[in-house]
């Protein structure tokens, strides 16, 4: 699922044979993770600025972009140095990094729920209680600069990072998890508008208008108010539509409401 690549020469080579391949972005892992038994990091950052160019010149020659797993301050910067796109993680960002993100024009994903899931399946995964302690501090690091990135109108978009038929069971419940940081309209525009125009798909993802893709939802109830109905989507997702082809449609059901 990644590859191993060190140097300009051999980032460069790597992240061409990918896109030839048919990735839509490129992610690369700029630092670090937190499921490691230390109180930071493992490493500060991964690439040297100029492997980091290389890697988002390549996206961007074929109208595509870079991500990050990124987790360090330091490593943060380097990577909009560099011009990456997508900070993926990003929880130990200060205050001034945060504004430089703002600046650069990128877009924070904090995938919340992904730290959350590894310390809730801990014991199952034989996770040290010194790693369950790191991620919980990651946790409460990335709820800290949310309300930074809010006051500073960085783009904040919706993600998880999760993965594996077990994992993505919890996906839905980033939305509980960013309720208790934000508004229900804040997060409903972060999973359609902002994650439009991070993917460039700004007018035909997240809208509803003339050309776009017809990606509807019909739903039993009113999500700008309660947010907490999309968390049962086999009750209260009443009609689903992807690309204008119906693939749920309940609205014949008994139902004491429907909103959209």
């Amino acid at each position: 699922m990644s590859v191993i690549a060190d140097g300009v020469t051999d980032v460069r080579r790597a992240a061409r044979e990918e896109l030839r391949k048919g990735a839509t972005q490129i992610k690369l892992f700029a630092s670090g993770g937190v499921v490691f038994p230390s109180s930071g990091h493992s490493t500060r950052y991964e690439y040297s600025e100029a492997e980091l160019a290389a890697i988002v010149e390549e996206a961007q020659a074929r109208g595509t972009y870079a991500m990050a797993h990124v987790y360090s301050d330091e490593g943060v910067r380097r990577c909009l140095n560099a011009g990456v796109r997508s900070i993926e993680h990003g929880n130990f960002m200060s205050a001034e990094t945060m504004a430089r993100l703002r600046d650069h024009g990128a877009f924070w994903d904090p995938t919340f729920i992904s730290l959350i899931q590894r310390v809730e399946s801990s014991q199952q995964h034989g996770l040290s209680d010194q790693i369950v302690g790191n991620l919980t501090h990651t946790i409460t690091k990335g709820q800290e600069i949310y309300a930074r990135a809010k006051e500073l109108k960085v783009p904040i978009c919706l993600g998880t990072d999760l993965w594996g038929p077990e994992a993505q069971r919890s996906q839905i419940r980033e939305l509980e998890v960013r309720l208790q940081l934000d508004s229900p309209d804040s997060i409903l525009a972060s999973a359609t508008i902002v994650n439009a125009e991070l993917l460039m798909q700004k007018g035909e993802l997240g809208v509803i208008a003339p050309g776009a893709y017809a990606d509807l939802l019909v739903v039993d109830g009113d999500p700008l108010s309660d947010l907490k109905i999309l968390l049962k989507p086999r009750k209260n997702l009443r009609l689903i539509m992807k690309a204008g082809r119906i693939v749920k449609n309940s609205l014949d059901e008994p139902t004491a409401s429907v909103g959209r």
